[in-house]
C-alpha cells in the first residue's frame, strides 16, 4: 500500500485518549513529529466522550471519532453495546484508514486504540504502541501481537511481554518545556519566598480529595515550620475551602484551582505530594523532584500502585496508599524528608537518573523508520505476533 496521502503529504495517525495519561503522550509525539517533518499531516482518532473532544481540537489537531468505548467493571446494561461498539468502530477505522493511507498508525494506550490498530493490521500499515506504565494495560497486551514494536517506559514492563524481542524500553514522552529557571527565580516568580523548602501538592487537573483533606489536617502542624511553604493544586470541588483554611498562612501557601505553570512549580519546590499517573511522574523524573506518592486506588490494574511502588524501589519516593493517607500520616511521613535535607537530595537524584528526556525523540525515529521500511519494501511489513 501507498503510504501516501491524495495529496502528497505523509499522513501519521495516532490514537490514544479517554484520559491524559493516553492523550498527552500522543500530543508529544505529534509536536515532536511535526518538528522532524513540517510537512507532515498529523491525524487524532478518539472518542466525542474522552478528552480529547476538548484538547485535541483546540491545540489546531484534526480530530475523528469512532464509537469505541470501555467495558464497564461493573455488570451494567452498558456491556451490552460493547462488542456492537466495537464492531462498528473496527469498520469506522478501516474506512478512515483506507481514505488516509497514512505512513504509520501510533497507539497510546486505552481502548481507543484497539480498533484503529486492528485495523492498520489488517491493512498491513507500519503500526506502533506506546505504554506509559510500569504494568502494561490489558489493551497494549494485546494489541503487542499484531504491531511492529511496543515501546515501554520501564525496564521492568519488559517482562509483561510475550515477543520481548519487538519491545524497546524508551521512556514517556512529555511535551517539551521552557527553559528552566533557578529554583529560587521560579518561587520568587509564583510570589513565594526564594530561601524557603517549597512542597508542591496536586492531583491533577481534578483535584485529589483524599490527598486535599490530609493535608489540610496536616497543614496546622507543617506551617510551625517557618522554613516550609506550600504550593497547592486544589482542583474545583476542593479549593474553596483549601484557600479559606489556608489563608492564615496566605504568605507561604499558594492555593490555585488549578496549576496552570505546572513547569515552574516543578522547578520551584524540593518535593511533591502527588498522585503516581505515569505522565506526572516522567516529568518528577524530568525536574528530579522527590515525591510522597499516593496512588489513585480506582486505577485500572491498579497501575498507578505499580507506577509508585517501582519509583519507590528506586529510591526516589516514598508511597502511601490512598486509604492510610490521613493527616496524621501525612505529617509522619513529610517531617523526617524536610528535616534531611541531604536525603532529600539523594532521592532527587535517583528520580533524576529515571529521567528519558530523549523519549519523544527516540518514538518518532522508530516511527519514521517504520514508515521508511514501509516505502521500501511495500507490502513485506508483517510481523509475527
Amino acid at each position: 500500500m501507498v503510504t501516501q496521502a491524495a495529496e502528497g503529504r505523509r499522513v501519521f495517525v495516532f490514537a490514544g485518549g479517554g484520559t491524559g495519561g493516553h492523550l498527552y503522550p500522543a500530543i508529544a509525539l505529534a509536536e515532536e513529529l511535526r518538528r522532524r517533518v513540517p510537512d507532515a499531516e498529523v491525524v487524532f482518532v478518539g472518542t466525542p466522550r474522552g478528552l480529547e473532544a476538548k484538547v485535541v481540537p483546540r491545540l489546531g489537531w484534526p480530530l475523528h471519532v469512532i464509537a469505541v468505548r470501555g467495558m464497564r467493571r461493573r455488570l451494567t446494561a452498558a456491556n451490552v453495546m460493547v462488542p456492537v461498539r466495537a464492531a462498528a468502530s473496527l469498520a469506522q477505522s478501516l474506512v478512515l484508514l483506507r481514505r488516509l493511507r497514512p505512513a504509520a498508525v501510533v497507539g497510546t494506550g486505552g481502548y481507543v486504540s484497539g480498533p484503529v490498530l486492528v485495523a492498520a493490521w489488517l491493512l498491513g500499515l507500519p503500526r506502533l504502541i506506546q505504554e506509559q506504565n510500569v504494568r502494561p494495560g490489558a489493551t497494549t497486551l494485546l494489541l503487542a501481537r499484531i504491531v511492529h514494536e511496543v515501546h515501554v517506559s520501564y525496564q521492568e514492563s519488559i517482562a509483561f511481554f510475550r515477543n520481548q524481542g519487538k519491545v524497546r524500553l524508551s521512556g514517556n514522552p512529555v511535551r517539551r518545556y521552557p527553559p528552566q529557571l533557578s529554583p529560587q527565580q521560579a518561587r520568587q516568580n509564583l510570589g513565594l519566598a526564594p530561601d524557603k523548602k517549597t512542597v508542591l501538592v496536586f492531583g491533577g487537573s481534578q483535584g485529589a480529595h483524599r490527598i486535599n483533606e490530609a493535608m489540610l489536617g496536616a497543614l496546622p502542624a507543617l506551617m510551625t515550620r517557618p522554613d516550609v511553604q506550600l504550593i497547592w493544586g486544589t482542583g474545583s470541588n476542593d479549593f474553596a475551602r483549601v484557600a479559606g483554611a489556608a489563608a492564615t498562612w496566605k504568605d507561604r501557601v499558594l492555593v490555585r484551582e488549578y496549576i496552570d505553570d505546572i513547569y515552574t512549580a516543578y522547578r520551584a519546590s524540593d518535593l511533591a505530594v502527588c498522585r503516581a499517573g505515569a505522565i506526572t511522574l516522567a516529568e518528577l523524573q524530568l525536574f528530579g523532584l522527590p515525591a510522597l506518592l499516593v496512588p489513585y486506588p480506582f486505577a485500572a490494574a491498579q497501575h498507578q500502585e505499580w507506577n509508585a511502588r517501582t519509583l519507590a524501589q528506586h529510591g526516589a519516593a516514598r508511597v502511601v496508599l490512598d486509604r492510610d493517607f490521613t493527616a496524621e500520616r501525612c505529617v509522619v511521613e513529610l517531617t523526617p524528608l524536610l528535616e534531611d535535607e541531604e536525603g532529600l537530595k539523594r532521592m532527587g537524584a535517583r528520580m533524576a537518573e529515571l529521567a528519558r528526556p530523549e523519549a519523544a525523540a527516540r518514538i518518532v525515529e522508530a516511527i519514521l523508520a517504520l514508515a521508511a521500511r514501509a516505502d521500501a519494501h511495500a507490502g513485506d511489513a508483517e510481523p509475527k505476533g
